[in-house]
Formats: structure tokens, sequence, C-alpha cells
């Protein structure tokens, strides 16, 4: 396991700024982070998002998303080259591919399949179908815009390296590029748990 790169509450506040800019230009407000947002693959290999979010943050749904450029699909940083953070600049735009919603949902911590979502979620407004080079991003959220868990950033590749029982998010780290920049880290699901539903990830804690 990865060491703690920044305290808990600043990553958390790093990883969903991309989720609040797109939330905010559907609603014009601010959602306070609730939680986290990984992706892994169950025990058959099918891929999901996984949520572990703080107490009474539950989300009723998840929101997957990508950026394009002017020409065609694109996912490119702000440094010109490939990144886990996805960019903000004139030339591109964000695309919602799909919205899943939730059935009720108990405890701190659920999963659902992003090819054929199962257990009472459904998928709107059609099935979600990755299509490989592009990178793609998901937050979980209420329609109540009162929470919002930190987003997650992943491509087809990625979810291919991935075991059951390990999730792949993002965590910032100052020493990755002259200025810090966003790195892949992957964690076991138990401590995935842990860190979404500790207080640290909770904003105002």
């Amino acid at each position: 396991m990865k060491p703690e790169l920044y305290p808990a509450n600043m990553r958390r506040w790093l990883g969903v700024v991309i989720a609040v800019v797109v939330v905010m230009g559907i609603t014009g407000c601010t959602p306070a982070i609730g939680g986290m947002t990984g992706v892994s693959v169950d025990a058959e290999g099918h891929p999901i998002i996984v949520l572990a979010w703080c107490d009474g943050a539950t989300p009723d749904g998840v929101i997957v998303y990508h950026d394009e450029d002017t020409s065609g699909v694109s996912d490119v940083g702000i440094s010109g080259e490939n990144s886990a953070l996805p960019s903000i600049t004139s030339s591109t735009k964000v695309v919602d591919d799909v919205r899943f919603s939730a059935p009720s949902l108990d405890g701190q911590s659920a999963s659902v399949r992003l090819d054929v979502p199962t257990d009472g979620w459904t998928v709107q407004p059609r099935p979600f179908v990755m299509v490989p080079g592009v990178e793609y991003h998901a937050f979980g959220g209420r329609r109540d815009n009162n929470f919002s868990t930190a987003h997650v950033s992943f491509t087809v590749g990625d979810i291919a390296k991935l075991k059951p029982g390990v999730v792949l998010l993002q965590q910032y780290d100052e020493k990755a590029t002259p200025g810090g920049d966003w790195v892949d880290v992957t964690i076991s699901q138990e401590e995935f748990d842990r860190q979404g539903q500790e207080r640290s990830s909770c904003a105002g804690n």
C-alpha cells in the first residue's frame, strides 16, 4: 500500500475539483464532498464503480463523463500530456455519458456495474459502452446536489489491469512533476471503504 501523500481531507478536496465544475455547470451550486469514488472489477471481472461515503452523505447515483475537444474525443492534461486530472481549456467541453441511478442504499459503501447494472441500479439515457483510448471520469452524487464524492479517472486499459478487491483512484503527489500532479494509486477495497467513510473525507471536517 502506498503511503499517504497528502492529508486525507486535502486529497478529497483536490480530487473533487473537476466533479464540482461539472455539477456547477448543471446546477450553479457547489456540492459538499462526502466520500470517495474508485474503479475496480467484480469477482467475474466485470468493471464496477465503487463508492464509499460519509455518514449522512448517501448518493443516489453515479455520473460518468469525459472531455472532448472541437476536433473529436480527447482528454489531455493541463501540461499538454495525458493526465489523471481532466483538462479545462477553451478547446474542450465536458460530455455527460450516462447517469447510473441507485436503488435505496444502506450502509456507507456500494458498487455498480458499468456494463450491465444490476441489483436495482439503472442507467440513462442508454447502456454505457467504453471506448478504448478515452479517459472517463466518474463520481457519486445526489439530485439535491448536497453531496458529491471525489471523482475517479479511468480508461479501458486501466480496468484491464485490475483484480477483484483492488480499487484504482487518484491522489495528488507534489513530487510527481514540478508543481505536483495527479497519480494513479491502487488500494484494497477494505482500505478504500475505510478512507471514504472517515470524517476527514467529509467537507468541513
